[in-house]
């Protein structure tokens, strides 16, 4: 009972509050101050021209007819220089000046736009340039991993070739051997041939410091050195001997590859024309065939391939 009071005691109030600011509204705000305010201006003096000078009103202008009964004075050079003069001179004439400098002119949209065209362009010519010089370098280590793997499978199969060889040399010098032991077991053969060569008359034709297991019936021999070589155009200028410490005898045969400067860049023993297959002998032919030095030579292949035959004899 009590809120329904008070609720319309807020409620009498607020309206009444409400029909006191509209009634303010219409007797204040709504109404038209009379009598109306006078218009404000500025006074123009008037003239002809939008141009004057001096604080003095000229005369009134004459009619059409005055002015064209009254002839113009000539007004001379001089005078009419002198008045600008004085005029110009005026203390009470303003000079304009600028104190301020000129905004710098900005690029025009077209100028803008070459210039974005050209950067763009650069870019484009520098990702292609790096793009090609990355293509070049991948062909070029494709290219040299192609050659690597080219050389490893060479290499191996060399090595297999030699193993091969080795492995052969060994069975024949163990059949040799048991041939050796088992030749005379039904008594020793005889040979009636009196004579060999390929020479007319008869004779046994070679050389008194030759080697018997040789077919070659001319040259120069084995010397005192115990070796040969064949490299077509170079000569020797030091073929050490072999360094071994075996009771063994044999010839072993190294192909020896040398370059234009006479240098032995790779040897390979126990090739054909070889007599043994002692891995003693064939290591001891390899060491002295890397230490031979042979002449240079300019037009001679970058890699030539000879041998030298080292014979091996029993102390």
């Amino acid at each position: 009972m009590k809120d329904s009071r008070s609720k319309r005691v807020g409620l009498v109030g607020t309206l009444l509050f409400h029909t006191a600011i509209i009634a303010l509204l219409f007797f204040l705000g709504f109404r038209t101050p009379l009598p109306l305010p006078e218009e404000e201006g500025i006074l123009i003096n008037f003239g002809n021209t939008d141009q004057g000078a001096g604080n003095k009103r000229p005369a009134p202008t004459q009619s059409q007819a005055a002015k064209k009964a009254v002839s113009k004075p000539v007004v001379k050079k001089k005078d009419a220089v002198k008045s600008v003069k004085k005029t110009a001179s005026s203390p009470k004439e303003k000079i304009l000046t600028q104190n301020t400098e000129d905004a710098p002119s900005l690029p025009s949209a077209e100028e803008i736009a070459k210039k974005k065209a050209k950067e763009e362009q650069a870019k484009k010519l520098k990702r292609e340039r790096d793009k090609a010089q990355k293509i070049e370098a991948e062909k070029k280590r494709l290219a040299k991993q192609k050659r690597l793997e080219e050389e490893r499978a060479e290499q191996e199969r060399l090595a297999e070739i030699e193993r091969e060889r080795l492995a052969e040399l060994a069975r024949q010098e163990k059949i040799a051997k048991i041939n050796n032991k088992t030749k005379n077991a039904f008594g020793s053969g005889s040979s009636n041939a009196s004579s060999q060569g390929k020479t007319f008359p008869s004779g046994h034709q070679g050389k008194t410091n030759g080697s018997a297991d040789s077919n070659n019936y001319t040259g120069s021999g084995l010397g005192n050195n115990g070796y040969s070589f064949d490299l077509k155009g170079r000569n020797s200028l030091y073929i050490p001997k072999p360094q071994y410490n075996l009771q063994e005898s044999g010839k072993v045969v190294v192909e020896v590859t040398v370059d234009r400067n006479g240098k032995v860049t790779s040897a390979r023993p126990g090739v054909s024309g070889s007599t043994t297959a002692n891995i003693t002998l064939l290591e001891a032919a390899k060491r002295a065939a890397l230490k031979a030095k042979f002449n240079s030579d300019s037009k001679a292949p970058a890699y030539q391939r000879g041998t030298i035959t080292y014979h091996f004899q029993l102390d």
